[in-house]
């Protein structure tokens, strides 16, 4: 095969990004050696269209269609919708059964995606005792604290070299489920020696250390206080802390939370089911009940937090919900980072809320109502120290945050050639010794909108 004119070599180690380096969203990462391809996360992103309105894409998978027989497995790293909610698509173009590995939260999420797209397929649970062995590659994992449970980090063997997938993360010691980043497995593993460290770079322009989950049910507790009518908190639907601290403090002012959204009730549903969130005692009531008590009684948990279109929030915000209104003394908060894309959606969503007398709580305004998952420059430097790779891959963020990270690297004692700034469609390489360079481009097409 030829890659823009330069002949394949097929004793090198192959990373394709196929939602693009310099993309937040859409995440797809391709390990091809010789006749072998491992998938990591199949994730979907948002055009922006108007400014009303988003349009969900997915990478091109023309190429993975062809070669569907090379592909020994697809694992998921964690369960947000731009890391796994473009398997149904891919899914529906192919023939072949192709292993499917997640962990054990990932794979509750993925099944009931696979569900509502009519699909059925068996998801291999994992988790950090578990090794992988998928043709030419040899996978170990490493628990990090995400804003979701189970998210994890790879250490993938193979015949080059070995590479370290570090997919979003950050260091929360103080995480709601109590369970902290693998950070001895982490240094253990990477004692074997890691030649590559692919990154999460996302925050890698903010300082310090991002904040703990912990710190949220404060600022939850200071919106909820002084509102005198419906409370409602709006945030990512698969953020099981973030909920189960609404949850906490809505039943502190005892208050009646109602659930909004197919995608909020089915997460909140499934990690009861599972164990990962605990409901507060006679807290939850459903919808048809809210017009039994006052508006100062009642918060609602709604889906919607990225403005999408028919989402519970957009029919409220556009009065097309036949049981909850907003009225004058309601108070929305936006406990949620803007996926890139949905900023003005968002925003004209807000300025709704507002003309209708609502109080909205939203970043650009109060700071503290959400936390980020990502790991700030003390988190990445953390990383960076811990694995101690001899070459480095900032992915995850635009382009301006992959050369942050890169300037915090050369910080710490880093050569600049040492870390590799792809443009969005160019390869990389690893060399048989873990030498790595940066290849030829990639004839990815476009994502293909849906």
């Amino acid at each position: 095969m030829m890659i823009f004119g330069r002949k394949e070599n097929k004793s090198n180690l192959r990373i394709i990004s196929f939602g693009g380096f310099g993309n937040v969203t859409q995440n797809l990462f391709v390990y091809e050696y010789q006749n072998n391809i491992l998938m990591v996360d199949c994730g979907v992103g948002f055009m922006e269209r108007t400014h009303q309105k988003t349009e969900l894409v997915t990478p091109d998978f023309e190429y993975l269609i062809r070669n569907q027989d090379k592909i020994r497995g697809i694992v998921f790293t964690h369960g947000h919708e731009d890391h796994m909610a473009g398997l149904p698509f891919f899914l529906s173009k192919i023939k072949r059964d192709i292993p499917i590995y997640a962990s054990r939260w990932s794979a509750a999420l993925i099944e009931e995606k696979l569900e509502e797209n009519h699909l059925t397929k068996k998801i291999n649970i994992f988790d950090s005792k578990t090794k992988l062995n998928l043709g030419p590659f040899s996978i170990d994992f490493a628990s990090v604290t995400h804003s979701i449970p189970d998210a994890y980090h790879l250490f993938i063997k193979t015949p080059c070299g070995t590479v370290y997938h570090g997919s979003d993360f950050k260091f929360d010691w103080t995480p709601v489920s109590g369970r902290q980043s693998e950070v001895g497995k982490i240094a253990q593993m990477s004692n074997q020696g890691v030649d590559l460290l692919v990154s999460d770079c996302l925050r890698s322009e903010k300082a310090g250390y991002t904040l703990s989950e912990r710190m949220i049910e404060e600022s939850f507790e200071r919106e909820i206080k002084d509102c005198k009518g419906k409370f409602f908190v709006t945030t990512m639907s698969s953020n099981v802390s973030r909920w189960q601290q609404a949850l906490n403090v809505i039943a502190e002012h005892r208050r009646k939370a109602v659930l909004m959204g197919f995608s909020v009730d089915k997460t909140v549903n499934i990690a009861v089911r599972l164990g990962y969130l605990k409901l507060p005692p006679g807290v939850v009531i459903p919808v048809k009940k809210a017009r039994y008590y006052q508006p100062h009684q009642l918060a609602f948990l709604i889906s919607g937090a990225q403005a999408q279109l028919g989402s519970a929030l957009d029919r409220v915000v556009h009065n097309e919900h036949h049981q909850v209104k907003i009225r004058p003394g309601d108070k929305v908060v936006f406990s949620t980072d803007y996926i890139p894309g949905s900023e003005q959606a968002i925003h004209h969503m807000i300025d709704r809320l507002s003309r209708l007398g609502a109080d909205v709580s939203y970043s650009e305004i109060s700071d503290d109502i959400h936390v980020s998952g990502h790991g700030a420059q003390q988190d990445l430097a953390l990383l960076i120290s811990l694995i101690q790779p001899k070459w480095m891959l900032p992915i995850g963020g635009a382009f301006r945050q992959m050369k942050q990270y890169a300037l915090l690297a050369q910080r710490m004692g880093y050569e600049e050639k040492q870390i590799l700034l792809p443009e969005k469609t160019q390869t990389i390489e690893m060399l048989p010794g873990g030498q790595v360079r940066l290849g030829p481009k990639f004839d990815i097409h476009s994502p293909s909108a849906m």
